[in-house]
């Protein structure tokens, strides 16, 4: 069991403190041999949060019992506070779409640099990712934003659904802008004109 909670960690990345933690026990020795002694043995307490996504992509009778557990909490509660349940769909859809797109545009980034002859490197990509989230978040990075507000663990699990669509949609923008050619001043401006209608459209709804 240990090896196996060791793997998922490393695999999915949880964080100790965060996501789980670590107890010590003293497991009682065998009586039979009088040569044994007390060991030490490593329980791991999870999150309930940290339980539901390792439900969710364990491969196994008990990962689908639990996975049919959630879809039927969902249906009941789609049936018995439907308004709840949409919310929660939503913000769920435009959070899977601000992940599916981060790499998309990192990749449209490192071909327009490509092409220019220009070496890509991580601070790149975190300089169009801050500028994105300036624009939706007025002016804080998602760092800033998370700071300000007492979020732990990944900013974006804590962002309502409209912060995350307004991400989404900058984010696909901005892949078509790099498409086009342009370079990150005329990008921005016009993320930022395209964002301000965004808002307005929004409002307007």
């Amino acid at each position: 069991m240990t090896d196996w909670i060791k793997r998922r960690i490393g695999e999915y990345g949880f964080k100790e403190g965060l996501d789980y933690i670590i107890v010590e026990n003293l497991r009682s020795p065998n009586l039979s041999s009088a040569k044994s002694r007390q060991q030490i043995s490593h329980e791991y307490l999870i999150t309930l949060d940290m339980a539901k996504e390792l439900a969710m992509v364990e491969r196994s009778e008990q990962g689908r019992a639990i996975r049919r557990y959630f879809i039927q909490c969902e249906e009941a509660l789609q049936l018995t506070a439907p308004e709840v349940a949409a919310r929660y769909r939503r913000k769920l859809k435009a959070r899977i779409g601000v992940a599916n797109l981060f790499k998309p545009m990192c990749s449209a980034l490192e071909s327009v640099r490509a092409e220019q002859g220009k070496v890509t490197q991580s601070h790149h990509y975190s300089n169009e990712s801050n500028m994105i989230s300036r624009i939706v978040l007025g002016g804080l990075t998602v760092k800033q934003w998370a700071g300000m507000n007492g979020v732990v663990g990944d900013p974006r699990d804590s962002m309502n659904a409209e912060q995350l669509e307004h991400l989404s949609y900058l984010e696909s923008t901005n892949i078509t802008l790099l498409d086009m050619g342009m370079d990150y001043p005329q990008r921005k401006a016009e993320l930022i004109r395209l964002s301000q209608r965004w808002m307005a459209r929004r409002l307007g709804s």
